[in-house]
């Protein structure tokens, strides 16, 4: 069952953007329109045609949105899933970001707008402006080692099995990875916020990421 505070939310949303309106069909409301990407001075670079229906975990997990008007291709290397859908981000991060839940128009506005955006500039450019997580197991990595900061595969191990046991530490305390610094001051925040997915730093772990460091012993993680 659709989310009832999606099709509650979306009600005002045609104030806000005035092309895109609220549709009935087969008994969901969802949103039909277009959207319009603008630079500062008011420009308009492209504008999209999209659908954004609500998801069954809403305001915990984004609304799903869909490009329309084929403006671009509709596989993995352009960030659309298998259904079409667009990747907007990777579902451990969007857990965490629709933590204290996030309401259509913030979702709107801060990730879709951006999305698209982000579509325009790499069909005028070739890349994408902010960078993107690789496909597959290493964008996993990627995501991971951008909150951590790990300096190993092994230490990245460690941090995990230290966030699934829930072990906590005293504010002023040594960090036990970084040693020179306070664990306020390093990984306290990071380990909170993954402490939220600890599902899927189970599974990533267990399933993918150990055997793939086990079999790779020499892999270097990316920068952070």
């Amino acid at each position: 069952m659709i989310s009832s505070q999606y099709e509650k939310d979306i009600l005002d949303i045609p104030q806000h953007y005035n092309k895109l309106e609220v549709v009935t069909q087969n008994g969901e409301k969802f949103l039909s329109g277009e959207i319009e990407i603008k630079d500062e001075e008011g420009k308009i670079w492209e504008t999209y045609s999209v659908l954004i229906k609500g998801s069954r975990q809403y305001p915990n997990m984004f609304p799903i949105l869909f490009e329309t008007g084929n403006a671009f291709p509709k596989i993995a290397d352009w960030h659309v899933n298998i259904d079409e859908s667009c990747c907007i981000d990777v579902p451990e991060s969007e857990i965490i970001i629709c933590k204290n839940g996030l309401h259509a128009k913030e979702f709107i506005e801060r990730y879709c707008i951006p999305y698209l955006a982000n579509q325009k500039y790499r069909e005028l450019e070739g890349y994408y402006l902010y960078g993107e997580y690789s496909h597959g197991i290493f964008g996993k990595i990627e995501f991971y080692q951008s909150k951590l900061k790990a300096r190993s595969p092994l230490q990245m191990v460690q941090m995990f099995d230290f966030i699934l046991k829930g072990q906590i530490l005293n504010r002023t305390a040594q960090c036990p990875f970084c040693h020179k610094m306070k664990f306020r001051n390093c990984h306290k925040d990071a380990f909170e916020e993954l402490s939220i997915i600890k599902p899927y730093i189970y599974f990533d772990g267990k399933e993918q990421l150990i055997p793939f460091f086990k079999q790779n012993p020499n892999y270097i993680l990316p920068s952070s």
